[in-house]
């Protein structure tokens, strides 16, 4: 077919309900609906969406509200990866270089260094007054009472402050709102109110409930701040909302697009002009941490990737991507420049500094953004009906809210209705362990973790023992999967040749001598041989740990015989391999005795 018929053809259209069809015959008549899935959102999505999804909203205005009239410009976010180094000489060399390599955002931890020896010549060397500044760490931001004293930062712009709510309500929040008046008559253009809510995104929370109790402290804040004689005004102006970013790329979107319109609403409903809220509307992100693992590190990489994506969609101002070995505690230059670059890549060659909401018109983006929306205005009423945000994390229900989502996240790793690369399903077991670093959060890699590092601390490797019965191709697949099973907690496996008779099987044993074998066949061959099987095996070596590959229940008739049990799909890894670890750290414990 020439080009020019092919530009002279088109689709025909389909109806809704023809799809519909199309796809419960590919189901083979389990129905639709087996395709809706439910987030920890408790939102349920569908397969497909159109026009009717689509709710009415005001794009510009509801989700924009940088960008005034005509979408004549696409808003440019700032490279806000924080610098840290141990002394001020390499904290200064580092933010310069960092600098000339693209990153348009001076943002810095101060650590462990002393803020009286050298900040002040630290700020002067690189700080230009048309680079924004950015940090909301804690001790960093207090750094910002010296800054007041250097007359030439008086212009300095950007977001330089850190979340007194999360840190200690009772003791902090005070001393920090004090700063922010004086900070405001020296550096009047820093925002220095932060809600940080990617602390709960890092604790576990879902989307909605990370978004509700932002906004909760957001009001926490303007009801503060206005007993003390504070307009709306300059409250408004001194506010930044900072978020984290999760793997549920469409989700993330949908947070950060409701955050702006729910934000304006709340704004408006305390009588803030639209001229300012236009201008009042400020985010930022950083990659979650919650989804890291110091497990096969290099696939945070695409982890953090994927997430500045959605960030960058979304129209955060300021994004943060955390290195990708940063909670091993191994962060270098290198790790770092892969952060930045990440973000370049993002601008520089995917050009999506130069689109403005790409998400917006989208079905399915535009209705994820409403039913996110709503779901963390109802938590957001709920918080506010039980005293307010500082009530509620005081009396702990917020907490528990959060452990539910996380235990539920957890749970779905551990019998793999999720999946997390190299965590929990594509093991790599020729992968150098590394212990996690103990300044990072609670991860949900970390029980997975913890069941590698009791692997590699055994005296011996743990290898366990495939036993295949019958043809090559017949068992295969279940050796695979057990293979792949026992990987996640750092067990080794060594799969024996086709086995065709007891014979076979016995001589593999007596070889190994493997205190852990997994018996590897079809229903068909486990029915004929099993039995005989475990009792010829125990001949050899009583203390023999047999499971097989396959659910079977935990009262079978195989398990009476001495069986163990078995490993099978959707099967809690975490508690099933817990257990066998203490196999081998049983038999490493007789050695020693």
């Amino acid at each position: 077919m020439k080009l020019s018929d092919m530009k002279d053809q088109s689709f025909s259209r389909r109806t809704l309900t023809e799809w519909q069809e199309a796809a419960e015959k590919a189901l083979k008549g389990k129905g639709i609906r087996s395709l809706h899935t439910k987030t920890y959102e408790n939102i349920e999505l569908k397969p497909l969406y159109t026009k009717d999804d689509l709710p009415g909203v005001d794009r510009v205005k509801d989700y924009i509200p940088n960008v005034e009239g005509k979408l004549e410009q696409a808003p440019k976010w700032f490279i806000a990866q924080a610098v840290k180094r141990g002394s001020w000489e390499e904290l200064t060399s580092a933010m310069k270089d960092a600098l000339s390599r693209g990153q348009n955002c001076v943002s810095f931890e101060v650590g462990d260094l002393d803020i009286t020896e050298g900040f002040d010549p630290f700020i002067k060397e690189v700080v230009e007054l048309e680079t924004p500044v950015f940090s909301i760490e804690k001790k960093t931001a207090f750094s910002i009472q010296r800054m007041m004293k250097i007359p030439e930062l008086k212009e300095i712009k950007g977001v330089m402050g850190f979340d007194p709510i999360n840190e200690n309500p009772e003791h902090v929040f005070e001393d920090w709102l004090g700063v922010v008046k004086e900070v405001d008559e020296h550096l009047p253009n820093l925002k220095t109110i932060i809600i940080n809510s990617a602390l709960y995104h890092n604790s576990g929370a879902s989307a909605t409930q990370e978004l509700a109790y932002g906004l909760s402290e957001g009001i926490a804040y303007v009801e503060t701040l206005q007993e003390k004689g504070w307009t709306i005004e300059k409250i408004a102006g001194k506010m930044h909302f900072h978020f984290s970013v999760g793997s549920h790329f469409f989700m993330e979107i949908a947070k950060i697009r409701a955050f702006k319109k729910l934000w304006q609403e709340v704004l408006s409903s305390y009588g803030l002009s639209e001229q300012a809220i236009a201008s009042s509307v400020s985010c930022s992100a950083e990659t979650s941490q919650l989804n890291k693992s110091t497990l096969d590190p290099y696939v945070n990489m695409l982890r953090g990737g994927g997430e500045a994506f959605s960030a960058v969609l979304a129209g955060v101002d300021y994004l943060l991507v955390a290195p990708f070995n940063e909670v091993s505690g191994e962060a270098n230059a290198f790790s770092e420049r892969i952060s930045r670059n990440t973000q370049l890549i993002l601008g520089e060659e995917a050009h999506l500094d130069k689109v403005v909401d790409p998400g917006g018109g989208s079905y399915y983006v535009e209705w994820l953004s409403e039913e996110v929306g709503k779901s963390a205005w109802k938590e957001f009423q709920d918080v506010d009906g039980d005293g307010g945000i500082l009530a509620c994390l005081k009396n702990g229900s917020i907490h528990e809210k959060i452990n539910r989502v996380r235990e539920s996240r957890i749970h779905d790793l551990a019998t793999r209705k999720n999946s997390m690369i190299g965590t929990n399903i594509y093991a790599d077991l020729e992968e150098p362990f590394q212990a996690p670093s103990s300044n990072v959060g609670e991860r949900l890699s970390l029980p997975f973790e913890r069941l590698r590092e009791r692997a590699y601390k055994l005296a011996k490797k743990p290898v366990a023992g495939l036993i295949g019965l019958g043809k090559l191709k017949t068992h295969k697949p279940r050796a695979d999967f057990v293979k792949g099973f026992l990987a996640t907690g750092g067990i080794h496996a060594n799969q024996s040749k086709e086995c065709f008779s007891k014979e076979d099987v016995l001589q593999f044993v007596e070889e190994t001598r493997y205190p852990y074998y997994v018996v590897c066949g079809t229903e068909e061959e486990y029915r004929g041989n099993l039995p005989m099987l475990i009792e010829s095996i125990h001949h050899i070596d009583s203390t023999i740990v047999i499971d097989l590959a396959g659910e079977i229940p935990d009262e079978h008739e195989w398990v009476r015989l001495g069986l163990n049990g078995s490993i099978y799909n959707k099967q809690n890894i975490l508690e099933k391999v817990d257990g066998l670890l203490t196999i081998w750290e049983e038999g490493t414990d007789n050695d020693k005795a």
